[in-house]
């Protein structure tokens, strides 16, 4: 009867340790989630968004055949002059993968992007910072712009005050993040 009894609860432990296990990227008491991708940082946020506090955004290149409709998507840095144009993403930043969400209104409403950067993201924040706080703005003026790095991945938002305020919030929530920069639009 005691090795019976003893092998349940082995197995009762054994369960318990695996049910600890790494639960698809989710942040778990004390530790963040981490992001896998710029596209991952960005679905992570806008997916843990209530219904009543989303807004229509489209995700990715404008031109690009894969756009998605109310959902963030990956975004070609290929075309740098482009993505600097459209995102406030330098020329010479060091990154090999991208993101956006943009408000359908316009960019000066909402826009997120996230990269992931290949050298120093504390140097790419710096440089999303000082980029998009020069920018000659047309057809309105976004209120705020927020940094944030989550490893090594970076995130800038800029728009409506309460649209980038939200989205810091649940960016906060999620990867247990400050940010960097979180400062009015000159």
């Amino acid at each position: 009867m005691k090795k019976m009894i003893s092998l349940v609860l082995a197995a009762v432990l054994v369960l318990s340790l695996a049910a600890c296990g790494d639960k698809n990227n989710a942040g778990d008491g004390d530790k963040p989630a981490k992001p896998t991708s710029a596209l991952d940082l960005l679905e992570t946020v806008w997916n843990s968004y209530g219904e009543d506090e989303k807004f229509p955004t489209v995700g990715g290149a404008f031109s690009d055949a894969d756009v998605k409709e109310n959902a963030p998507g990956a975004y070609d840095i290929t075309d740098r002059a482009e993505a600097d144009r459209v995102l406030g993403l330098p020329e010479t930043a060091l990154v090999d993968q991208a993101a956006s969400l943009v408000h359908m209104m316009n960019q000066n409403t909402f826009t997120a992007a996230a990269y992931h950067a290949t050298d120093d993201p504390d140097a790419l924040a710096q440089q999303l910072r000082d980029n998009i706080q020069q920018r000659q703005w047309m057809c309105g003026f976004p209120d705020k712009l927020a940094v944030a790095v989550v490893g090594d991945y970076v995130t800038a938002v800029y728009g409506a005050e309460d649209l980038v305020d939200g989205f810091m919030n649940h960016l906060t929530g999620i990867y247990g993040v400050t940010a960097v920069y979180d400062e009015a639009i000159q």
